[in-house]
C-alpha cells in the first residue's frame, strides 16, 4: 500500500534460525511462550498478563479492533466505489475521444452499469 506507513509482517509459526534474538524472543512472545531476554520484553509479558486478567480490559480491547476493522472495511468500500465512478469517468472520456456525442457516450457508459444513472449524472455534468 502507498498510505507512507511501514508495515513488518512477522510469522512467528516459521522458524527464526538466523535471525537476531530480540526477533526470536519476540516470535515466541507472540505464540505466548516466556520469554527471559530483557526488560522490555519482562513488561511485555507482565502487560499481557494483567490484559488478559482483567474482563474490563479485553472487552476494551476487542472493542476496540471490531471498530477498526469495521472502519477498514469502510473504506475499503469507499474505495472501491470510488474506482468504479473513475473508471466510468475514463471510459466517458475515452467515448468522446473516439468521436462519440456526450449522449452516445454516456448511454455506453450506462450500459456497462458500472455506476447508478445518479453517480452517472454527476459525471457527465462534469463535460456539460
Amino acid at each position: 500500500m502507498q498510505d507512507g506507513v511501514t508495515k513488518i509482517i512477522i510469522n512467528s509459526q516459521v522458524s527464526a534460525e538466523g535471525q537476531s534474538e530480540d526477533l526470536k524472543a519476540l516470535a515466541k512472545l507472540m505464540n505466548n511462550e516466556p520469554v527471559k531476554l530483557n526488560k522490555h520484553f519482562d513488561y511485555a509479558q507482565r502487560r499481557i498478563k494483567e490484559i488478559n486478567e482483567d474482563p474490563e480490559t479485553r472487552e476494551k480491547i476487542m472493542l476496540y479492533e471490531t471498530r477498526m476493522l469495521e472502519r477498514e472495511q469502510a473504506a475499503g468500500k469507499a474505495g472501491y466505489e470510488q474506482g468504479k465512478v473513475d473508471s466510468a469517468k475514463i471510459i466517458l472520456e475515452n467515448q468522446l475521444n473516439n468521436g462519440r456525442t456526450l449522449e452516445q457516450a454516456t448511454e455506453f457508459v450506462r450500459n456497462l452499469k458500472l455506476i447508478s444513472d445518479k453517480e452517472l449524472e454527476k459525471v457527465v455534468a462534469m463535460y456539460k
